[in-house]
């Protein structure tokens, strides 16, 4: 938009004067005005033109945030947004982008031309960095050098500081002011000498490396102590010198202070005559002094090493002793160790050593560090050794006591002997203990034993009979007394520890307190019945609680009487009973007997018995348990094993027991019997449709109906659901007159079970089949014969249910015909031998295919196409229906979605019809599958129709619909398949989202010669009508039929008239036919 469009004020700019104008225009500062009513830009003067690239004519008349010179619109709006109630913002740094997309950092100013005027004046002045400019160095590095950690100064040749970094003000208090372009020298920091020196350096070798120095920023100002570092470097074509300084003041304190302790220290040892050394355990460096390697065999600047080369004259034995101390130092608690070892000095004499020892570790707990001393005691373990050989005649005594000794020198502590039963008792040799302390050889086995021993070693207490736990060399725990005795020897003060184990004796002390106390807290506090009672006399001693609870009577009823004198004992023999078997076999474990309670009741019992001796007397200790209830409960758990919990008839379990022995029975007297395997027809519409408790209620009276009607030695008994089986036995007729004598039992069940019967408020009435094998004739084993009796069972229902059938061998090989069907199917599925055969479905108005049902065939390998009639039922009873069903829902989606992508069918005009079973529509995730499969193969669902029989809405009807109203939500279609077969509902059909009703062929095949048929039909064309439900036809063979259904207004059909099902390629030729027709 030109800026004389009229969409602002177009005088505006006039009406500020000329000389605002000429100023305007010709001022050095990016200059742009806008009307702070519009946002739109009214002028830009030549600067901002050369400053950011955009062009007067470009920008003029638009808003002022509709090009990216704010990086954002919302930036300009945060700039409305800080302006004053005067209009004005002032100094504000703002990035600026120019028309080459480069960022320009700018100081920006907003403020009115005039006071009121709504035309605001924007100013843009390029900030520009001092340091470049007068350094050379660029932004980045200008950034890099005010980062870094160290102070700098950047110095031109001619000795002028040109830069500072914040670094550098911080450690000597200077700001940049300061420093900048004043001359190093006339500063002053530096004294004349060492600034000489520095200079000499420089232009020898071009810089300086390391040079500590001494500096004074001021006069009268404490100086400190810098780390200098400096180097040529070229900017902007100069040469300039880049000087590094780190404050080194605190170092140097630290190491003047660390110098002179380390002196002390070494005066010290020195004096003591003491080494010392330091292992760093992670690098294996070891650093020691003079003394200590000279202590170690070692030559006096051997100084530093590793720990190998450190004790290379340590006595092998020691090497090994100090390994263990090194283990044993890691995994201790402790921090500070001593030990003792001996060398092999450079003139082969030994030498003794003690060393202390300090752990270090790191954060982790890890041993990084050990530090120590050493110290030469070879004269005073000299001295030691004198004492004791100077005592033969006490070592005599001391070896041959028959308690373990051990005695310790007062002033060190160490032992200086143990004796033979020491060593046998506590597992040290006298090699590995002698010469170290009862500490250092692990003898205390705790740290609370150290007082009252010590105190025994330093005489300061006699120890008589202390009882105290003392580890052994193994790490076992033994109790002992321990005695002292303190003696002189050469003068030295000595003790004399004697030990006395007493483990055995103090465990069985312990076991027997144990077991008394847990015999007194078991007979006390057990909830079972005990007494103890005199073996001969059979008088009660004592009673606990439990025997109260049991019996009824109390302790002080009892205690002194003998149980035949309370009749406790159902029998009087009881008692005896117990004492003899007590005798045979020691003990007696759960004998089962009757007792008499205080109440005059019975129970049953488990008793127990145990022998006891109490101070000579020969007892025993009785345990009574109550199992009355336990025995009851046993009995009914039988009870259940063996019959229906429902019906408390004989189950399969106790019927197979029973046919084993009527088996024998009838062999031994050559007799007959029989076996009716019967089932209620339908019965799982009862439960389906009026509930379980009224289906339970229907088997415990069809149960009291066969029980009124079999003999008592016929069994009756009921194997789960709905099966029944009634056992007849004892039959003497054989042949025609035996089956005949069964097939009356058999119809009078019948009868019986046909009679109506009032449940819940409901009349019912039933219908059952019976299969019957009789015996021996159709087998001798329980599986054969329930397995035949099965066999007939399905005879029956084949033929309509409501009947009787006996078995035959040829229904044996049905059943079997029947299970290679099975095999085969299921292999048919994994070897993906099913097709589907699609018929099509005509609007005979408009003779086009509306539509197909979707059918299986099965391609047998052998028998060639196979259609479902002779297999359909086997996938029904086999549960194969499920994966089967599966199949046919996504082969059907896939078959759709091929046929919209040729163009071949129109997806508002065309639908598949689906069968699906019950049993798959009962299935919880029968939704989510059909959704699914939608999904998968992207078809429109409105293109999906799924068939579904009566009998499934019968089965659970609020099921049902919530499943049909979810789908129907989303566009996918139903139909009732074989309307008018079934049990047929018009309260149930009403509520479902029912699209279409089917008229099935059985109506259809005789519609124009059996006036009943005709009347269906013209009866399902009245309730579509009523209902608003589409209808189609199928079976239609014949123009007659279809003259016939069409004058009564059904125009949808599918049959042989028009064609069979066909397969895909088939299908796909009369589409591409009716299209072209």
């Amino acid at each position: 938009m030109s800026p004389t469009t009229g969409a602002f004020p177009a005088d505006l700019l006039a009406n500020t004067g000329s000389a605002f104008a000429t100023l305007f225009a010709t001022m050095p500062a990016a200059g742009m005005l806008v009307d702070a009513s519009s946002q739109r830009v009214i002028q830009v003067n030549d600067a901002f033109t050369q400053l950011f690239g955009w062009q007067a004519q470009r920008i003029v008349g638009q808003p002022a945030n509709n090009f990216p010179l704010w990086c954002g619109s919302d930036r300009w709006d945060n700039l409305l947004r800080k302006l004053d109630q005067n209009k004005t913002l002032r100094g504000v740094r703002h990035e600026v982008c120019s028309r080459n997309g480069s960022l320009q950092h700018c100081i920006l100013n907003i403020e009115p031309i005039s006071p009121g005027s709504s035309c605001l004046l924007i100013t843009l002045q390029q900030e520009r960095p001092s340091a470049p400019a007068t350094t050379g160095i660029d932004e980045r590095h200008l950034k890099i050098f005010n980062a870094t950690g160290e102070a700098l100064l950047l110095i031109d040749s001619d000795g002028y500081i040109l830069e500072v970094n914040s670094k550098f003000e911080r450690l000597t208090g200077l700001s940049n002011s300061d420093c900048v372009n004043k001359k190093l020298s006339a500063m002053q920091i530096l004294d004349t000498e060492t600034a000489a020196r520095l200079l000499s350096q420089l232009k020898r070798r071009g810089r300086l490396d390391s040079e500590e120095i001494r500096v004074q920023i001021k006069p009268g100002s404490e100086p400190y102590d810098v780390l200098v570092h400096a180097k040529t470097v070229q900017l902007a074509g100069r040469t300039c010198l880049v000087v590094t300084a780190r404050d080194i003041t605190a170092q140097k304190l630290n190491e003047k202070a660390l110098n002179e302790s380390q002196e002390r220290l070494n005066r010290a040892l020195d004096a003591s005559e003491m080494g010392v050394w330091d292992w760093q355990i992670s690098s294996g460096e070891l650093h020691c002094s003079p003394r200590s390697a000279e202590l170690n065999g070692l030559a006096a600047d051997h100084i530093e090493g590793n720990i190998r080369s450190f004790t290379q004259h340590v006595l092998p034995i020691d090497q090994r002793s100090l390994r263990r101390a090194y283990l044993s130092i890691c995994r201790s608690q402790n921090r500070y160790h001593k030990l003792t070892y001996r060398v092999l000095n450079s003139d082969s004499k030994e030498r003794w050593i003690e060393a202390t020892a300090t752990l270090h570790r790191n954060d982790a707990g890890k041993p990084v560090r050990l530090v120590g001393t050493l110290l030469d005691i070879t004269v005073r373990r000299k001295s030691e050794k004198a004492l004791v050989d100077s005592e033969a005649k006490f070592a005599a005594l001391f070896q041959g006591a028959p308690d373990p000794y051990c005695l310790v020198h007062s002033q060190s502590r160490r032992i200086i002997e143990v004796n033979l039963s020491f060593t046998s008792t506590f597992g040290h040799t006298p090699q590995s203990i002698v010469g170290h302390t009862p500490d250092e050889a692990g003898v205390w086995s705790k740290a609370e034993m150290h007082a009252p021993l010590d105190d025994a070693i330093r005489g300061k207490r006699v120890l008589n009979g202390l009882i105290e736990t003392f580890a052994t060399y193994q790490g076992k725990l033994l109790i002992c007394e321990v005695s002292t005795s303190n003696l002189s020897i050469n003068r030295q003060p000595c003790v004399l520890f004697s030990f006395r184990d007493i483990t055995a004796r103090k465990q069985a002390e312990a076991a027997l307190r144990a077991s008394e106390d847990k015999f007194a807290r078991a007979f006390k506090g057990s909830p079972d019945s005990i007494s103890i009672t005199e073996k001969i006399s059979g008088k009660h001693l004592e009673v606990n609680d439990g025997f109260t609870r049991l019996t009824g009577y109390s302790a002080e009823e009892v205690i002194g009487k003998t149980a035949q004198e309370l009749n406790i004992w159902a029998q009087a023999s009881d008692r005896q009973t117990l004492i003899d078997e007590l005798d045979r076999h020691g003990r007696v474990h759960h004998h089962e007997m009757t007792v008499n309670t205080r109440m005059g009741t019975q129970m049953q019992v488990a008793v127990s018995v145990q022998p006891l001796n109490i101070d000579g007397i020969d007892c025993i200790l009785l345990t009574s348990r109550d199992v009355t209830e336990q025995k009851l409960i046993e009995a009914k758990v039988k009870h259940l094993a063996y019959h229906d919990a429902l019906t408390n008839l004989p189950n399969r379990l106790l019927l197979s027991d029973r046919l084993s022995q009527l088996n024998a029975l009838n062999n031994r007297h050559n007799m007959h019997g029989a076996l009716l395997f019967f089932d209620l027809d339908h019965f799982k519409h009862i439960n389906d449709s009026l509930g379980h408790s009224c289906g339970d209620a229907v088997l415990q009276e069809v149960t009291s109906r066969l029980l009124t009607l079999v003999r008592a030695e016929d069994t009756v008994a009921r194997l789960g659901g709905d099966e029944f089986v009634v056992l007849l036995s004892g039959l003497e007729a054989s042949g025609r007159q035996l089956e005949q004598e069964v097939e009356c039992t058999a119809r009078k069940l019948l009868n019986a079970i046909s009679d109506p019967m009032q449940i819940d408020g409901h009349t019912l009435q039933l219908s059952a089949s019976i299969g019957v094998a009789l015996m021996p004739e159709h087998g001798s084993t329980p599986d054969d014969l329930l397995k035949r009796a099965d066999i007939a069972l399905y005879k029956v229902k084949e033929l309509g249910r409501n009947g009787i059938a006996f078995f035959e061998q040829t229904m044996q090989v049905a059943a079997s015909e029947r299970l290679a069907i099975e095999s085969e199917l299921r292999g048919a599925l994994k070897e993906k031998e099913f097709v589907l055969y699609y018929q099509p479905q005509i609007n005979h108005l408009t003779r086009a295919i509306e539509g197909a049902e979707a059918l299986i065939r099965w391609q047998h390998p052998h028998k060639g196409t196979v259609v479902p009639g002779a297999f359909m039922h086997v996938l029904e009873e086999t549960g194969l229906i499920l994966p089967v069903g599966e199949w046919v829902l996504l082969e059907a989606c896939c078959f759709v979605s091929r046929l919209l992508q040729e163009g071949a069918i129109d997806a508002n005009t065309f639908s598949l019809s689906i069968n699906i079973s019950p049993r798959q529509f009962r299935q919880s995730s029968f939704v989510s599958d059909v959704l699914q499969a939608i999904e998968t193969y992207s078809i429109p669902p409105q293109c999906l129709k799924l068939e579904i029989i009566e009998g499934i809405v019968i089965q659970n009807v609020a099921d049902t619909i919530d499943k049909m109203n979810f789908l129907r939500e989303r566009g996918v279609h139903f139909a009732i398949d074989d309307f008018g077969t079934g049990y047929s509902s018009l309260s149930y059909l009403k509520k479902l989202p029912v699209d279409l009703l089917k008229i099935d062929q059985s109506f259809v095949r005789e519609c124009t010669s059996n006036p009943n048929d005709a009347e269906i039909i013209r009866a399902i064309i009245a309730i579509a009508s009523s209902l608003r439900m589409d209808l189609i036809a199928e079976g239609v063979e014949t123009t007659e039929q279809l003259i016939f259904l069409h004058e009564l207004g059904c125009d949808h059909y599918q049959g042989y008239l028009f064609s069979p099902p066909v397969d895909e390629h088939a299908f796909r030729l009369l589409l591409n036919s009716r299209q072209q027709t």
